[in-house]
């Protein structure tokens, strides 16, 4: 398989080119070709303007898209974006990999996306989601590293949650463009780890890349369930979860199969959002949102639910949020 790694970091010696250069070897090692974009060794002009092209189609005027459906058309592309989309075409796998700046990829990995992901060659028409470029079989990885911990992050810092941080690449780029998004690989706070747990990441990274092509892929919605850009025809459910009888023994057996069947259900798409009370709460209640065809299907995975003895659940279908 053909892998792309577009890596944005000045510094070489750096821990995030460090754990590029490890995957770049595991990839190598599996026996995968693997094409380095390294951003700032290279020099990559991330400012899109009509450098961008070789050609003109509107002299008086620069709107963008319109330019580059005339490059596509006429092979109008200047060397250096022409070089960045052929090397993306050839790819049955793109990582990103970049410092978390700014609750984002670093300027030059946006100028990259902005002079790259070109309209026409890469994207529009029926060209997006499903049927992109990576027409839902090529792979998006985000390896990054960031300042702050996971507690920064997890949805109960100071900081956005870091699925809203990476939403923008995860489904703004990679399958927008019909790349399968993969779990990113964050490694937290690199700056102060000891050696010896550094080494830990260089090798969970190292697993990750080696996994590549066999790792199960996030299920983000398809365009075809969404007619004419329309709404959604899956519905969404809240469905509230009290215990209908005391935990015991075999109750705590379950707890780890039950986390591990929400993740799955999380990779799938089906479960949007999920929050629980205090495990200490005398009225204690959880609370998922579905994301299903009907209630039917809500209550057929409910009793899949390796606890779904020891609850009992209300489902209410939600409506549209009106703007």
């Amino acid at each position: 398989m053909n892998v792309l790694i577009v890596h944005a970091h000045h510094e070489p010696h750096s821990f995030c080119s460090a754990l590029s250069a490890r995957a770049a070897d595991a990839l190598h090692h599996a026996g995968h070709q693997v094409v380095v974009s390294d951003l700032h060794a290279m020099a990559f002009d991330p400012v899109s303007d009509r450098r961008n092209f070789t050609t003109t189609k509107n002299a008086a005027y620069l709107k963008q898209q319109q330019e580059e459906m005339h490059a596509s058309e006429v092979a109008g592309f200047a060397p250096d974006v022409e070089a960045e989309i052929a090397k993306l075409e050839a790819c049955d796998a793109v990582i990103f990999s970049f410092p978390l700046w700014w609750f984002g990829m670093p300027a030059i990995l946006k100028g990259w996306c902005d002079r790259v992901l070109a309209m026409g060659r890469v994207y529009g028409g029926p060209k997006l989601y499903e049927g992109g470029l990576g027409g839902a079989t090529k792979r998006g990885l985000i390896i990054m590293t960031t300042g702050g911990g996971p507690s920064m992050y997890d949805g109960w810092g100071l900081n956005p949650s870091i699925d809203r941080v990476v939403e923008p690449v995860q489904h703004g780029i990679f399958w927008f463009n019909g790349f399968m998004p993969l779990e990113p690989f964050i490694c937290w706070s690199p700056a102060r780890m000891s050696d010896e747990e550094r080494g830990a990441e260089l090798e969970r990274v190292a697993s990750k890349a080696a996994d590549l092509f066999n790792e199960p892929a996030l299920n983000l919605p398809p365009i075809a369930d969404f007619p004419n850009w329309q709404h959604d025809v899956k519905q969404r459910f809240m469905v509230t979860v009290r215990l209908a009888r005391k935990p015991d023994e075999q109750f705590h057996a379950f707890v780890t199969d039950e986390r591990a069947m929400l993740r799955e259900w999380k990779r799938k798409g089906l479960l949007l959002d999920f929050t629980a009370a205090s495990s200490d709460d005398p009225d204690w209640r959880a609370f998922l949102i579905m994301r299903t065809a009907d209630r039917d299907e809500v209550t057929h995975h409910l009793q899949q639910l390796p606890l779904v003895s020891y609850l009992e659940f209300d489902i209410t279908q939600i409506a549209p949020t009106a703007v």
